[in-house]
């Protein structure tokens, strides 16, 4: 009876040896799952060339300088902080190219945080942001290395985030993207709270930008993304800043620490200089058209329960639950109203 005991055991550590690795590629953290989830509610990714990206321009005082060289300033740097040991902001060569824009957008960006020659294809972070024009449902993609490893990663073939199984002697998903707990860790929703799309001046440069400055957004896909606060729309009565785009109530909004690049200063303050676009005509008269809705504006990041302040959900979800609970109260009054 003990023999048997044993073999029994023998048996099934055997099997918990067999199968344990497979569980844990398949469990809720795992990167093929967490596409297939965002393809789900979004739409399946193919496989792309970061080479067919367009360029992103890097000139200093609007040209083109003949060398480039690390931690130099540019014109228009790139906006998201790079890695201290990197060659900085102004590292040329980044492409990005829009996959789809349709009622499905998909954008793929391939960074150069190395100076590296024009057509080299190896790029130190590639990121995927999907949207969903009429859900609202938004994902975000990112490579593990974020210029850790100054070798970079091979982009002539980026396999989808849903690739169980690269073709022979090409990159696997599993080894290029993050997990879901490490997207979530590098905070993106903090920065893309007023819609999935910034148009900092660097990438503006680029016709590669979708668009969708007043649709429905939110990361809806569960797992590590819950503990993403909910951003919403901060706004005020005929301003004339929002009738281009919303204010989020997240680093837009004011100042915050980001996961992974800590504290950062609001985005609405650092944009004031490329906004509007034909800001440029004068001071005295951007003043007069955009001052005091700046100041409004700023006056309801720092209290959104202030008197004149707008403050509304941007996320589907949460709009037709509210407008859910709306009829519900509104249904019970009308069973309450006596007849007459």
């Amino acid at each position: 009876m003990i023999k048997h005991s044993w073999r029994q055991l023998i048996l099934l550590f055997s099997i918990l040896l067999t199968i344990g690795p497979a569980q844990a590629q398949g469990g809720e953290d795992d990167v093929i799952q967490y596409g297939k989830d965002c393809a789900r509610l979004i739409a399946d990714v193919p496989p792309f060339n970061c080479l067919n990206g367009e360029i992103i321009k890097v000139t200093v005082d609007g040209k083109e300088p003949s060398q480039y060289t690390a931690n130099m300033s540019c014109d228009r740097p790139a906006y998201l902080p790079y890695p201290k040991t990197s060659d900085g902001a102004c590292t040329p060569y980044s492409r990005v190219q829009t996959i789809r824009d349709d009622d499905i957008q998909i954008l793929t960006l391939c960074r150069r945080m190395y100076i590296r020659p024009k057509d080299d294809p190896h790029f130190d972070s590639i990121e995927i942001i999907m949207h969903n024009v009429k859900t609202g449902s938004t994902c975000f993609m990112i490579s593990k290395n974020f210029g850790g490893n100054p070798k970079g990663d091979d982009g002539h073939r980026v396999p989808p985030p849903t690739e169980e199984t690269p073709p022979k002697g090409q990159l696997a998903a599993r080894d290029l993207w993050s997990s879901p707990k490490e997207v979530a860790d590098h905070g993106c929703i903090f920065c893309h709270d007023s819609d999935p799309w910034m148009y900092t001046p660097w990438i503006s440069q680029t016709s590669q930008l979708p668009a969708d400055p007043f649709g429905y957004h939110s990361v809806d896909v569960g797992g590590p993304f819950e503990a993403w606060p909910k951003p919403m729309s901060i706004n005020t009565r005929g301003n004339t800043c929002t009738g281009c785009h919303r204010i989020g109530s997240l680093n837009t909004c004011g100042a915050r620490d980001v996961p992974t690049f800590g504290p950062q200063p609001a985005k609405m303050i650092q944009s004031l200089p490329w906004m509007p676009p034909a800001g440029n005509n004068g001071g005295e008269k951007w003043s007069m058209t955009y001052q005091k809705s700046v100041e409004d504006l700023q006056r309801c990041c720092d209290n959104p329960k202030a008197e004149g302040c707008l403050v509304e959900p941007i996320s589907k979800s949460i709009l037709s639950y509210e407008k859910k609970l709306k009829d519900e109260e509104l249904g019970a009054s009308r069973k309450t109203k006596p007849h007459p």
